[in-house]
């Protein structure tokens, strides 16, 4: 359960990472965060913030499914 919180603060922190030039999807979010009022500018944050959350949920089901495998019978019931 350590390693799901902290994976999702990863994904967070790269994210936000992308507001001092670094890499990633929030360059995305910034990008349409500067050009807010243009045609697609919401658009733009809106995928960003999306892929953000469904490659937060994809590791979120990856840690529970290894969870699920890995734990015996008895101790899951």
């Amino acid at each position: 359960s350590g390693i799901r919180v902290s994976t999702q603060m990863i994904i967070g922190i790269a994210a936000i990472g992308a507001y001092v030039s670094g890499p990633g999807l929030g360059n995305e979010i910034f990008h349409g965060l500067a050009r807010f009022g243009a045609v697609n500018s919401l658009n733009q944050v809106l995928i960003g913030t999306g892929a953000i959350v469904i490659i937060a949920l994809l590791f979120d089901l990856a840690y529970i499914v290894i969870d699920r495998l890995t734990t015996s019978r008895g101790i899951r019931a």
